[in-house]
């Protein structure tokens, strides 16, 4: 499972004692596996908590991050597979891990676009204040999914979280969460006027689950499954190819 101990550990306090590692080696790692984000979005969430950790990184540090590459080690013949024949609708998810860090309890915001078959765009980002309750955690996670989606037409974004959805719909909520950052509001005229229409999906089928915390094997399996991640041909050393299905 990707990052597991990593999502765990990472939790934890920069400043926290432990044998300091070789800081080169380790941003090393890391670099080059933000490199690999580009088209594995089932790392986003592991690479980002590992992330925090450049400026002074432990032993425990670098075993999360062994444990990332070991995950990718067993999985590099996988990645997004777009198939011909599949309708080009640009369909969006959003979630937040309310308070899922344990430093600072910041929530992690994160959203995945699918076009046709696979994903096209996807982010995994802590978001910079400390939310008050899940929905205002589901809301910061759905401006960043908003913002991705306006340069298209109408875009459906599904979130898990009935009263983000219905703040942004009725501005009659608003005077409760006077707390919210006031440009977060942008949400609600963008579904006012069409450009975004947020509907309610299942904690179960919520894709964007794994760019915003650690998933059991079956919940992995499932949701890179949805997100276009397949186990593509490859060529062996003697030039011919080998399906890994």
């Amino acid at each position: 499972i990707p990052g597991r101990s990593a999502i765990r550990r990472g939790s934890r306090k920069v400043s926290d004692s432990g044998k300091v590692c070789d800081p080169m080696r380790f941003r090393q790692i890391v670099g080059s596996l933000i490199y690999l984000t580009i088209t594995r979005p089932d790392l986003s969430h592991p690479v980002g908590v590992i992330n925090q950790f450049m400026a002074r990184p432990t032993e425990e540090h670098l075993q999360c991050a062994q444990c990332v590459l070991r995950y990718v080690s067993s999985t590099k013949d996988r990645g997004l597979l777009y198939q011909t024949g599949t309708a080009a609708q640009l369909v969006g998810y959003t979630d937040a891990d309310w308070a899922g860090n344990a430093a600072d309890r910041r929530s992690t915001s994160g959203y995945v676009f699918s076009l046709g078959s696979a994903m096209i765009a996807w982010s995994s980002k802590k978001q910079p204040i400390v939310a008050l309750s899940s929905t205002e955690a589901e809301y910061q996670g759905a401006v960043l999914a908003t913002c991705e989606a306006i340069w298209s037409n109408p875009t459906t974004i599904y979130c898990d979280n009935l009263s983000s959805i219905q703040l942004a719909k009725n501005p009659v909520f608003h005077a409760r969460t006077k707390h919210i950052k006031v440009h977060y509001h942008f949400v609600h005229e963008r579904v006012l006027s069409g450009e975004v229409e947020l509907q309610y999906v299942s904690t179960d089928r919520q894709t964007a689950d794994i760019v915003t915390k650690p998933l059991g094997l079956d919940k992995l399996r499932q949701f890179s499954s949805a997100l276009g991640l397949r186990n593509l041909d490859v060529p062996n050393l003697r030039g011919r190819r080998v399906s890994r299905d």
